[in-house]
């Protein structure tokens, strides 16, 4: 069966609207918009530089802004639906993702761990059917490299802290709250490229990959 990338494109799209649509119900227009920007933006920038600049993998015969739409829609999606799981997982009677205090650190930990945990059953079936390509060397999962999973794990740390940290102050107003998410954009770039290096830097001091 050969891989329907059109398909792929148009679901994606679809569960990242669908998912913007319940958090703008849940938390507002400007709240989930700064979700699109902190979980489509940053993570579509990192993975576009992972696919293109880095050339870690690829999407056999896509074109550059296919790639950039498919990842900042999925990456919408995905982070949407983690950070409400670990608010599901973790939430007391009454609390919830932005008003909980200890939610701040808690939630993006879950949410990078069950993305994660979810990563583990995608990519294999994804490469299997040619939806992606990796060009580095692996040996450990179905020869996906760990840096994968340390790319996962630190996107979906990062882009709910960020989303959290800008979200929870019910006293600002949507501008603030839009020049606040995209001052986070930078930020976290910087913060997971320097993560990653630092977790990819122990994968190779240990031999794994």
């Amino acid at each position: 069966m050969s891989p329907d990338f059109d398909r792929l494109l148009v679901g994606g799209i679809v569960l990242g609207s669908l998912v913007l649509a319940f958090f703008a119900w849940r938390f507002g227009p400007a709240r989930a918009v700064a979700l699109a920007v902190v979980a489509g933006l940053f993570p579509a920038i990192m993975d576009f530089a992972s696919s293109f600049s880095a050339a870690n993998y690829v999407y056999p015969g896509q074109s550059q802004a296919w790639v950039f739409a498919y990842i900042f829609f999925g990456w919408i999606g995905v982070c949407g639906i983690c950070l409400l799981l670990a608010e599901g997982i973790l939430a007391r009677h009454g609390e919830d993702v932005l008003s909980a205090p200890r939610l701040r650190r808690q939630a993006p930990v879950v949410a990078a761990t069950v993305a994660v945990l979810l990563d583990l059953f995608i990519d294999p079936v994804a490469v299997a059917l040619g939806y992606w390509v990796w060009l580095v060397p692996a040996r450990l999962y179905y020869e996906i490299p760990l840096l994968n999973f340390v790319g996962w794990f630190v996107l979906m740390l990062l882009a709910p802290a960020a989303w959290i940290e800008v979200c929870r102050r019910p006293t600002w107003g949507p501008v603030r709250i839009l020049l606040a998410a995209a001052a986070a954009v930078p930020i976290a770039c910087v913060a997971s490229v320097a993560l990653s290096l630092a977790l990819n830097g122990v994968l190779a001091a240990a031999d794994l990959r």
